[in-house]
């Protein structure tokens, strides 16, 4: 788990992905929302975003962006 604003970043844990010879990684916001964080930050074609920097990491990325006010579980706890 990372954080866009605080502590750990996607940068922080890349160390231990490798570490743990993890290939692949499937993005999901850990949102109620999956706006505009999700969209731009993690998982947009910019250089800056998440999936780029994995990406460029030599990870195989995948992206499931909805949030968790779409999964019934969630919304059953809420």
């Amino acid at each position: 788990m990372a954080t866009v604003e605080s502590f750990p970043e996607i940068t922080d844990i890349i160390v231990n992905l490798k570490n743990d010879n993890i290939q692949e990684i499937t993005l999901v916001p850990f949102m109620l929302v999956a706006g505009d964080h999700a969209e731009n930050d993690m998982a947009s074609d910019d250089e800056d975003s998440w999936k780029s920097i994995l990406e460029n990491k030599r990870f195989k990325v995948n992206i499931y962006l909805k949030g968790l006010g779409e999964n019934i579980k969630f919304m059953q706890i809420i």
